[in-house]
């Protein structure tokens, strides 16, 4: 076949595949904010279908879940891959803007950051799986809710106020309390990556190495624990004078950078904190935590390099499971970080668009559910 054909040949292909997918857009009502959402359909069937509510992961996300690197550049968009993967596969799918977001990077940052919680993202859900339900398309006997990271708290909540859900697909859960997930990836990810950057101390002229050199969006972001907060909103990254104690313009990893780091979480918890919708008034208990009230079949997909919920801890979800008699069954990708994209090393972890297998796995679990 010579070059022409093949051209042709993955032009029709991909004609194919695109009307596979059917999309519809539709509005939630989220009370004080109308959301904008999509359902994303299998085309050319009048078949009622099995569907998926897409609940996001951290974050002001818009409904595709676009990741954004330091520079601008687009790095995946996990949620409008899954939807499309899964239209291709009999499944529909509908996801939705995080309350308070209008579309990528349209965010009202205020509100969003002083008047969201987890509470009200279940509340959201909720109005997002009525939709579902009222659907004439979907059957209602095959509904799933599949929750991503933070959003696995949300899913979780909400399949255990619905049993009569068909299943629970989890990807990337929250197993440890919420300080120390990030206490986790402080000392899994974020340290490690620190000291094969700057060796023994944290400097004016190393700082932006980290903010924007190799490695993922995880590992590099342990940087802005020590930038200077004043400065960095004015675009000047300088370390924290604060957490210098013995005031040499330098911040020792194991002396000052280590210990400051307890006080940078505790700074970053209190109220107006940037991980103050992760207190106890404000966050959902960690699926763990909510395991005894999850009375339906529940999947996993974990990368094994995942940056975000380490899956060093993966073993505590799954001994509750065990404990519970959940029926779950739980996978976990070599390779595969926390988009379920490649990912060399937690480290590299860097948001890359979500890989096929999970996809075709999730897809195969909904079809014996």
């Amino acid at each position: 076949m010579n070059r022409a054909s093949v051209l042709s040949a993955l032009l029709l292909a991909a004609l194919a595949h695109a009307q596979q997918v059917g999309r519809e857009d539709i509005t939630l009502n989220f009370g004080d904010f109308q959301s904008k959402a999509q359902w994303t359909y299998p085309g050319s069937t009048t078949r009622k279908l099995p569907a998926v509510l897409l609940i996001p992961g951290s974050t002001p996300a818009d409904m595709d879940f676009h990741v954004y690197g330091a520079d601008g550049t687009l790095k995946s968009s996990i949620f409008k891959d899954l939807a499309s993967g899964l239209a291709t596969r009999g499944i529909a799918t509908l996801r939705y803007n995080k309350h308070y977001v209008s579309g990528p990077r349209q965010v009202d940052a205020q509100k969003f950051y002083t008047q969201a919680d987890l509470g009200m993202f279940l509340r959201d859900a909720e109005t997002a799986l009525q939709a579902m339900e009222q659907n004439p398309r979907v059957d209602p006997r095959r509904v799933f809710v599949y929750g991503w990271s933070e959003g696995s708290t949300v899913a979780a909540a909400l399949a255990a106020r619905h049993p009569e859900l068909a299943g629970l697909i989890l990807q990337g859960p929250v197993v440890l309390p919420w300080r120390q997930l990030f206490e986790a990836q402080f000392n899994e990810v974020q340290l490690p990556h620190l000291r094969s950057v700057v060796g023994d101390a944290l400097t004016n002229d190393n700082l932006p190495q980290v903010l924007a050199g190799k490695g993922g969006l995880v590992a590099k972001s342990v940087g802005a624990y020590f930038a200077d907060p004043v400065q960095a909103q004015q675009g000047k990254f300088v370390v924290n004078s604060a957490l210098d104690a013995n005031r040499n313009g330098r911040l020792e990893v194991d002396a000052e950078i280590v210990p400051g780091f307890r006080a940078v979480l505790d700074s970053a918890f209190r109220p107006q904190g940037f991980f103050s919708i992760y207190s106890p008034n404000r966050a959902l208990p960690t699926v763990t935590a909510q395991v005894q009230q999850l009375k339906l079949p529940v999947l996993v997909l974990q990368g094994r390099n995942d940056a975000n919920t380490p899956v060093s801890h993966l073993e505590t979800l799954e001994t509750a499971f065990r404990k519970a008699g959940t029926r779950a069954t739980v996978k976990v990708y070599p390779g595969l970080g926390h988009t379920l994209g490649p990912a060399a090393s937690v480290i590299d972890d860097d948001f890359r668009p979500i890989a096929e297998q999970p996809m075709q796995d999730a897809a195969d679990w909904i079809g014996a559910h």
